[in-house]
């Protein structure tokens, strides 16, 4: 069921179709879990609005009406269930990120999400070593030197480069028939050294 769309799983778990269900969680879990880890919640309370927001889902599930704009109702309920356990912690959100409050996010916060999360999509479509690369050099923290990524890989150190280029060239090539702009931007970062 990993390669249906929303429209039709959504319409299965409406029929109470649980490996629909279960492929539903599976694609948005990602999503859902990054917006109270940005805002820097601990992993039980990141887990508590996870919760949260697939109850409201079920919950919600005939009222979505277009199926494409499920990932921005994800996003918008799990930032406000983010914002009450956020409140609850007294958290403050990180600097690059609008204060949290009971309001639906802005568009741009929105935007921002549903952007990673067609990265994380595209990544998964990619083969794993190339996948491994890339989550090496942009998604670990802490950041790993060139020399500790080769002996990751179990590659020279001179081959990262032309590899971390044909690895984003592949990501590109999958991203850009689903983002609007241009992703080459994100994609060029400097290499670490």
């Amino acid at each position: 069921m990993a390669q249906l769309d929303d429209a039709v799983l959504l319409s299965a778990c409406e029929k109470g179709d649980e490996s629909a269900w279960r492929t539903l969680v599976e694609r948005y879990a990602p999503l859902i879990l990054s917006i109270p880890r940005r805002y820097g919640l601990k992993a039980a309370q990141a887990d508590d609005v996870f919760g949260e927001t697939c109850l409201a889902l079920v919950r919600s599930l005939k009222s979505i009406r277009d199926p494409k704009s499920l990932p921005q109702w994800l996003i918008r309920t799990t930032t406000r269930a983010t914002w009450e356990a956020a409140r609850k912690a007294g958290k403050t959100p990180p600097a690059d990120l609008p204060p949290l409050t009971g309001a639906a996010p802005p568009d741009e916060v929105v935007a921002l999400f549903e952007e990673e999360q067609l990265v994380r999509e595209a990544l998964g479509e990619i083969s794993g070593r190339c996948r491994k690369l890339l989550e090496l050099l942009y998604f670990t923290v802490p950041e790993p030197s060139y020399d500790r990524i080769a002996e990751l890989m179990e590659m020279p150190r001179g081959s990262l480069g032309p590899t971390r280029r044909r690895c984003l060239d592949r990501l590109r090539a999958l991203l850009e028939p689903r983002l609007v702009g241009d992703v080459s931007s994100a994609a060029e970062r400097p290499p670490r050294g």
